[in-house]
């Protein structure tokens, strides 16, 4: 998987001229069809289905699936759902109140906590969490 951030016009201009390189060995991804089509869920807002794009390597010949920016990897809600529950622990709060004022199962939020601190030991990681990815 390999997160992207722009427009869908944009990322097909981008894999069409060979601008966007290869996480593996940073040879020139090109197009290669679409991923399965999935349903992520947005808080507040209807679920959104996406069929994310697929782009094989020119180099190593693997292919990578091309998340857009606001979607997680392996997580049915989107990034900046995740980013809100995860926030509002960093700040203090337990998981029960957080699932609570979003409207959202405690047993997602607790999850998403528990892959937060698994995964996460650098404390710049917070500052990113709280501000949002940057380009």
């Amino acid at each position: 998987m390999h997160v992207v951030s722009g427009t869908k016009s944009a990322l097909e201009e981008s894999l069409q001229a060979g601008r966007l390189s290869c996480p593996v060995c940073r040879g020139a991804l090109r197009p290669w069809g679409n991923a399965r089509e999935r349903v992520v869920r947005l808080r507040g807002v209807a679920d959104r289905k996406v069929r994310p794009r697929r782009a094989r390597c020119a180099d190593c010949r693997r292919t990578h699936v091309l998340l857009p920016d606001w979607m997680s990897l392996r997580r049915a809600y989107a990034a900046p759902v995740i980013r809100e529950a995860v926030a509002a622990h960093v700040g203090g709060r337990g998981y029960r109140r957080i699932a609570l004022s979003l409207g959202l199962p405690e047993t997602t939020v607790r999850d998403w906590l528990r892959a937060f601190r698994r995964n996460t030991s650098p404390p710049h990681v917070a500052g990113w969490l709280l501000s949002g990815p940057r380009n």
